[in-house]
């Protein structure tokens, strides 16, 4: 999704030793959390929002490593859309692939929507050779709701040809059920059995028309990230997941904000931070 939210200019351009209560003294070893934000982003900066949330992988829905880039964490290069895919941007993800950078490529950014990277089904499967062809581990692209009939006709196509695709990359943005979550991602690993990536979740309500208006609060965030997370370390398939930290001023996603105006953690970012915490992690 794109908004004006902590991104900036988010042109979107499991073993654990820690019991989930918030305890950042243990430090999980293999963790599946992520974290998500445009190198412009309004609030902090990427790397210390990344650092800060003590995350095992981000990425920035750029390609190229940005620098500066946290040690020991991850950095997962996307190729957002049909603008990225240059041979200079393919032989720079070949590089850091030689030199140990990037060991993972994520597909399009919702590529059925007009306000994202808007391609077709038809579109991006011309150019997934090209990404095949970096012989990185290859995520699908990630469209708005994983189960809508783009997804559907790309992975039918995908097949048909004998096109590769590793691992699907999931978005929801829903409320505080995370029972219904639970069982989309069942729906969506039973028809592709294939790992799932969740690049992007949150809680939302798009029918608010301003912070106020929202049914939700942080509070009801936090609840559902306490409940989800957990389930999500114990689904086998779901390898990695990455919480969309709403804007602060967004009407639809502020309660799902995990970086402040100030730049600073929020109770919930706090709560994300020391979930199974990246001690490793530093600037």
């Amino acid at each position: 999704m794109v908004f004006t939210l902590v991104l900036g200019s988010c042109k979107k351009n499991s073993s654990s030793s820690n019991s989930g209560n918030g305890d950042s003294t243990k430090t999980a070893t293999n963790s599946k959390k992520g974290a998500d934000f445009n190198v412009g982003t309004l609030y902090g900066s990427y790397e210390g929002n990344v650092v800060n949330l003590k995350a095992f992988w981000y990425y920035t829905w750029g390609t190229l490593v940005p620098v500066p880039t946290p040690q020991n964490c991850d950095f997962v290069s996307m190729f957002w859309g049909q603008g990225n895919m240059t041979a200079s941007n393919i032989a720079a993800v070949q590089q850091a692939k030689a030199q140990g950078q990037v060991k993972y490529i994520l597909g399009f950014n919702e590529p059925d929507r007009p306000d994202q990277s808007n391609m077709t089904v038809s579109q991006a499967l011309a150019y997934w050779p090209q990404l095949e062809s970096i012989g990185l581990p290859l995520g699908s692209p990630a469209t708005s709701w994983p189960t809508n009939q783009w997804f559907s006709d790309f992975m039918d196509s995908v097949s048909a040809e004998k096109l590769r695709v590793d691992f699907i990359c999931v978005h929801m943005y829903v409320g505080t059920d995370d029972n219904s979550f639970v069982q989309t991602l069942q729906t969506v690993y039973n028809k592709y059995h294939l790992p799932i990536w969740i690049t992007e979740f949150a809680t939302a309500d798009w029918k608010a028309s301003t912070p106020a208006a929202n049914q939700y609060t942080p509070a009801d965030a936090l609840g559902f990230m306490q409940r989800l997370l957990p389930k999500l370390d114990s689904l086998s398939y779901v390898q990695r997941y990455s919480w969309f930290s709403g804007d602060p001023g967004s009407a639809a996603l502020w309660p799902s904000a995990l970086i402040n105006t100030n730049g600073q953690l929020t109770t919930l970012g706090a709560w994300y931070a020391n979930y199974q915490p990246n001690g490793a992690i530093k600037p």
